[in-house]
């Protein structure tokens, strides 16, 4: 778990790999009977590569959501409003689509509160590279799910 400032600890945990036969941009995660006839691996069942490659990008989300500069640091005053009514939502999964070279190529995810900083998690997610390439016929998105836990 990785503490940002005094107050919050940020937690990525890899949910699913999947990816829809038919669309770039599943407003969803499928589970159990949803996932049935899509191309989808529970994380328990998938290779120890594709588990080995969640890891890394939750470690490099991580990392660039802690940075020291300007667009992390407005996010995670953003976040310190966490159990606000305008604050952000305890969890939210994020989707992310990985280049060839490790880029990420977008990122989707449920709409913040806040349009800034909605505009803020989208640009410190997709400005980086994780620092290796997806494995070999790795589903996509790679879906995370970002859970703020206030410490008290």
């Amino acid at each position: 778990m990785l503490v940002v400032d005094s107050r919050i600890r940020l937690r990525w945990s890899a949910i699913a790999l999947c990816a829809l036969v038919s669309s770039p941009w599943p407003l969803f995660v499928p589970t159990g009977a949803a996932a049935q006839g899509l191309d989808y691996r529970d994380p328990s069942q998938a290779p120890p590569s594709w588990r080995q490659f969640a890891k890394l990008v939750q470690y490099r989300f991580e990392t660039w959501i802690t940075a020291d500069e300007e667009v992390a640091n407005r996010f995670r005053r953003y976040l310190a409003n966490s159990g606000k009514e305008d604050g952000p939502p305890p969890t939210l999964v994020v989707r992310a689509w990985l280049n060839p070279d490790g880029t990420v190529e977008r990122v989707s995810f449920a709409a913040l509160k806040d349009a800034r900083a909605d505009a803020d998690l989208r640009t410190i997610l997709t400005r980086g590279n994780v620092g290796e390439a997806p494995p070999p016929e790795m589903l996509q998105p790679l879906s995370l799910r970002f859970s703020l836990n206030l410490k008290k």
